[in-house]
């Protein structure tokens, strides 16, 4: 807990450091940061990659050409990538958890929060030690910014875009007929086969 507080206050003092730089200089003063120990050590590994992308996010808000689709390409990667990172370390706070959901919501992922409702490993929740970038309004839940929303469907967006990073499970959902939880397609093929249709899957191999 000493250990906690102290790293804690350490990034207090950080953050207080970034107030009179710029955007820029805050995203380059951060990637030094990331090799520090310290940013992989519990409730700060997560606010440290909570206002990186947080600047990332802010970054594509000043940028003058933000709406066009090669822009949107480059920052939804970006911050999908963010966004996966922080998800995979498998330790959200109900702080974190939604943020995250706004992020979803704003660039077009919002069927997808359901996915971030789990368990946080024994992280307390606790407040951001700096304010996150409004993305959604509270009232309509609807988007601030019009241009950060995909323009396709996320499957096909992840499949022109995500490459290695693409979460092949994203639209996986319980389902009662199996023992795991199967994507859309397999549950597509489950509902064939209870309306009796008959069904030819192909498997392709690439080397």
């Amino acid at each position: 807990m000493i250990q906690e507080d102290s790293s804690q206050t350490w990034w207090k003092e950080r953050l207080a450091s970034f107030s009179g730089m710029t955007l820029r200089e805050r995203i380059e003063a951060t990637k030094a940061l990331s090799r520090n120990k310290r940013m992989d050590e519990g409730a700060l590994a997560l606010e440290f990659r909570l206002y990186r992308l947080n600047l990332e996010l802010n970054k594509w808000i000043e940028e003058p050409n933000r709406e066009a689709p090669a822009i949107r390409d480059q920052y939804t990667v970006s911050v999908m990538r963010m966004v996966k990172d922080i998800s995979d370390r498998n330790v959200i706070t109900a702080t974190a958890a939604k943020i995250l959901s706004s992020v979803l919501t704003a660039l077009g992922f919002d069927k997808y929060i359901s996915r971030l409702s789990r368990e946080t490993d024994g992280l307390q929740d606790r407040p951001l030690s700096f304010p996150f970038v409004k993305l959604v309004k509270s009232k309509t839940n609807t988007p601030y910014y019009d241009f950060m929303s995909i323009t396709e469907h996320p499957i096909v967006w992840q499949l022109r875009l995500f490459g290695e990073f693409m979460d092949r499970s994203m639209d996986s959902q319980p389902d009662t007929r199996v023992s795991f939880d199967p994507d859309g397609w397999q549950r597509q093929v489950l509902d064939s086969i209870d309306n009796g249709h008959s069904l030819l899957v192909v498997g392709t191999c690439l080397s």
